[in-house]
């Protein structure tokens, strides 16, 4: 899929530069260990793994480290199916961490399902899983200060509240610019959620990024349904 990485946002580069240039280390969730100058970077995968790789080959050019967090459950994509499978796979071999994006309330015990997809996720891409985060988390799950079935999510106490958290969510810096936060001021230590979509498709708003995405995606499928579905043929010029 055909992307760029400027748009109202600005440059998915430059933004990182801008950490790097104030004195920022990148780390992961566990080695979070002192108040100042360390910066989580974490990517809820939300809509497509194309748009994760971008990003994650932009971080590793600069030397950056990320946390990539990945749907077993989604409608949007299959991190089964051979492309998204090999996506992940370039992710990690990139030098970042690849783990669940864990969507709780979608099971009656949200402890047991975990459990199932850390099993499946495991013997997928041979990973353990250490920290999760949280798809689209309630207020119950906002204030769930606790690992689940062991294991750490990023919306626990010292990762969430401890240190400042900025998210570009529906695609717009919801807390604020973090350049321009007294906290990275003080180079104090930071969380920062990318979604990728946001940063990898032009437009001059969020919901113009969604236009073209959807186009996008639209295209995609009828090129999937030609290449796997004779009689579509007939239709296809029409459509």
């Amino acid at each position: 899929m055909g992307s760029s990485v400027k748009n109202h946002l600005g440059s998915y580069h430059t933004l990182l530069e801008g950490f790097l240039r104030q004195g920022y280390d990148f780390v992961f969730f566990k080695e979070m260990d002192k108040a100042g100058s360390q910066l989580a970077l974490r990517h809820d995968i939300d809509f497509d793994t194309h748009f994760a790789l971008e990003a994650a080959r932009t971080e590793a050019a600069l030397g950056i480290k990320a946390t990539y967090f990945f749907l077993l459950r989604s409608h949007f994509y299959n991190i089964f199916s051979p492309q998204d499978f090999e996506n992940v796979l370039q992710i990690r071999e990139l030098g970042h961490t690849v783990s669940i994006h864990f969507d709780p309330v979608i099971y009656e015990d949200f402890h047991e399902g975990l459990k199932r997809e850390i099993a499946v996720f495991d013997a997928c891409f041979a990973t353990g899983v250490d920290i999760i985060s949280l798809h689209r988390p309630n207020d119950f799950f906002l204030q769930f200060d606790a690992p689940i079935m062991g294991v750490e999510h990023t919306y626990q106490t010292k990762y969430f509240k401890e240190v400042k958290y900025f998210s570009d969510s529906t695609g717009v810096w919801r807390f604020g610019h973090p350049f321009e936060s007294p906290e990275f001021a003080a180079k104090q230590s930071l969380h920062v959620l990318i979604h990728p979509v946001w940063w990898m498709v032009d437009g001059a708003s969020n919901t113009d990024k969604l236009v073209a995405y959807y186009n996008q995606r639209k295209e995609f499928l009828k090129s999937e349904f030609f290449n796997n579905c004779v009689p579509f043929r007939e239709v296809y010029a029409s459509l």
